[in-house]
């Protein structure tokens, strides 16, 4: 939800209570795969947790190495699918070389001039998060992600007739598993993958972590109606079946199982890449002789849809219910070290409330951002988002430009300020991050 003038610095440490799930574990960017390939954090990322292309195709590859990327470090036997001599037991097993374990830990600052409870100055939020990842030959990939540590609570316990026991989402100021999922790549000899447990359903072209700021995260994916617990990226227990076609076409498809109910939601997603490396890690040739602006421009366009169903728990029951809806499109445009970002969210709920008397709400969100990578040795990218947000209660914008450096590849500072207009009024917050990953 946007920041709102009367509850300014709670939403705020709501922020920083989420980053645990929202940083880079559920974007898979975790050093554990850079110490199993033997190359750098680069390879896969602009500056971390934001995914480049190759590692984009690394991620829908299910965690196993696609094609060489040009320029990158050849990476052993043991990161293609073998195992260096010696290490034969790894590769008759099956079983990973190393223990493919991370961890990241976020602190942040937050200074709020408008905050309710005359608080301005936020420092007590940190975050320590275990992630877990990588691949059985190339037969199947893993990932989890389990939250050790998380400072504020924001969740109580669910009491009867409450919708909180009803949103999927484990508690994020308690140790709980936020995604455990594995992937049957190429399932039965096919190009579709089986993706099996607890993860992100694939809707919006980017995970909410696969962004260099992840708090707030995007409006278009992340908000809420009523009291109904649903946001489009929240990860939730389901099945899933996803495949690259013919290199640039990206198809997913998948159900959720949702407690207290007898039915099952769905989802779908497609997206198509113009331009390029390919969604299997192949970079485009280019002709030295003569320039086109296909060498350097990628354009990806991808449009998805949510169908499904909540309500109040009652005796482990789903009462006055709720059905909802989510339609969306979205577009990702990089040309040398410009990156823009688009994503646009249409919804429908018929009863968010969850009241006996049903209400019909129609909601609707928009992001804009933009970002451009300065490159080494100055590794700084300056941004700045635009984003909009209508739930039935009157529209509220919000305006972040942002700063964030990496002096080392697995280490991120950023510097934000936001300014969001409600219908409640208008608030003002900055905050400093300090994020890392080993």
């Amino acid at each position: 939800m946007f920041l709102k003038r009367q509850t300014a610095a709670a939403m705020l440490t709501l922020g920083f209570v989420l980053s645990p799930l929202l940083v880079p574990e559920n974007a898979d960017a975790i050093p554990a795969f850079s110490r199993q390939h033997k190359t750098e954090c680069s390879t896969c990322h602009t500056i971390y947790p934001e995914l480049n292309e190759f590692g984009d195709a690394f991620l829908k590859n299910s965690y196993v190495w696609p094609h060489k990327k040009k320029g990158a470090n050849q990476p052993s036997a043991g990161a293609q699918g073998g195992e260096p001599a010696g290490n034969e037991w790894a590769t008759i097993s099956g079983l990973p070389q190393y223990v493919p374990i991370s961890l990241t830990a976020t602190a942040d600052l937050a200074y709020d001039d408008d905050a309710f409870d005359g608080n301005k100055l936020n420092l007590s939020t940190r975050s320590l998060t275990l992630h877990a990842g990588g691949s059985f030959r190339d037969v199947a990939g893993f990932f989890a992600t389990y939250n050790l540590y998380s400072q504020g609570g924001f969740h109580t316990t669910s009491a009867p007739f409450t919708p909180a026991s009803n949103t999927n989402n484990p508690p994020n100021n308690d140790p709980d598993i936020d995604e455990l999922f594995f992937v049957w790549r190429h399932a039965l000899d096919s190009p579709v993958n089986l993706k099996v447990g607890r993860f992100e359903p694939k809707l919006s072209l980017w995970k909410k972590s696969n962004r260099i700021l992840p708090v707030p995260s995007y409006a278009s994916t992340t908000y809420l109606v009523g009291i109904s617990p649903f946001s489009s990226d929240a990860t939730e227990d389901g099945v899933e079946l996803n495949a690259v076609v013919g290199n640039r076409l990206f198809v997913a498809a998948g159900v959720v199982d949702r407690d207290g109910q007898d039915r099952e939601d769905g989802y779908g997603h497609i997206s198509y890449k113009f331009g390029g490396t390919t969604l299997k890690g192949e970079e485009p040739e280019v002709d030295l002789e003569s320039d086109s602006v296909w060498d350097f421009l990628s354009v990806t366009c991808g449009v998805f849809g949510y169908w499904g169903q909540n309500g109040e728990i009652n005796n482990g029951i789903a009462q006055n219910l709720n059905n909802f809806r989510r339609i969306g499109a979205e577009a990702d445009i990089l040309y040398k070290r410009l990156h823009l970002k688009g994503s646009g969210s249409f919804g429908r709920d018929s009863n968010p409330t969850f009241s006996v008397a049903r209400r019909e709400v129609d909601s609707r969100a928009y992001t804009l951002e933009g970002e451009y990578y300065l490159g080494a040795p100055i590794n700084l990218v300056p941004l700045f988002r635009y984003e909009h947000l209508d739930t039935g209660e009157g529209g509220t914008k919000r305006f972040i430009p942002a700063l964030a450096y990496s002096p080392l590849q697995n280490l991120k500072l950023s510097l934000e300020y936001i300014r969001s207009n409600a219908p409640e009024g208008n608030s003002n917050t900055a905050f400093a991050s300090l994020a890392f990953s080993l």
